[in-house]
């Protein structure tokens, strides 16, 4: 596996909590040998809800409900290909950030997700399910700083995830290389549900 090149982003905010007021977001991340070759364009962690924050000597330890919004294309030598459906994944991710005592601390933590577990449907000519895991062989571990920004506050952060997902509940495949998911202000609605299904993306 290659690692994602290395990226930094922020997103302002009232608060110097975490998780950030924010949505991540990736490039193109493709399974050449996942069925017949799917590609996961665009793909957007967003909406955290349900959040527990919990302090104690490893650090700061979140868990949230997130929502994924993505684009499901053919693969077609490792670029995507034919749109095939848009896609909403939902479950839940762990993060650990490590030494920070409070949730007013500044400073940089070594963020590293220690729970992700996400599913849902998405309908082409039929319908598929589509679940995605961490690789247990890598680990997704990345500075967070939270600084003082005017009267507000500075939130950079960016992770490197190393996926393996499952189709219609088939075997897990790795990705070929991590993908970086990148922190950015959230602009409105990312998903539009069609009549039982994931059918446009906003």
């Amino acid at each position: 596996m290659t690692a994602a090149p290395a990226v930094w982003a922020s997103v302002i905010q009232s608060t110097a909590s975490l998780p950030p007021e924010g949505a991540c977001t990736a490039d193109a991340l493709c399974f050449p040998h996942l069925g017949p070759g799917v590609c996961v364009v665009g793909a957007s962690m967003h909406r955290f809800n349900g959040t527990t924050s919990t302090f104690d000597n490893s650090g700061q330890s979140v868990d949230l409900s997130i929502s994924l919004t993505a684009k499901v294309y053919t693969d077609v030598n490792g670029m995507p290909g034919t749109l095939i459906a848009c896609i909403l994944l939902q479950g839940a991710i762990g993060i650990l950030h490590a030494s920070r005592i409070n949730d007013k601390e500044l400073g940089t933590f070594t963020s590293t997700m220690t729970e992700f577990d996400l599913t849902g449907t998405f309908h082409g000519i039929t319908t598929h399910t589509l679940e995605i895991v961490p690789n247990p062989m890598m680990t997704s571990s990345r500075p967070t700083t939270v600084a003082q920004f005017g009267s507000g506050f500075k939130v950079n952060s960016f992770f490197d995830k190393f996926a393996d997902i499952s189709l219609d509940g088939g075997p897990f495949m790795p990705a070929p290389s991590s993908r970086t998911f990148t922190l950015t202000p959230e602009r409105g609605k990312h998903f539009i549900a069609g009549v039982g299904s994931a059918r446009r993306c906003a």
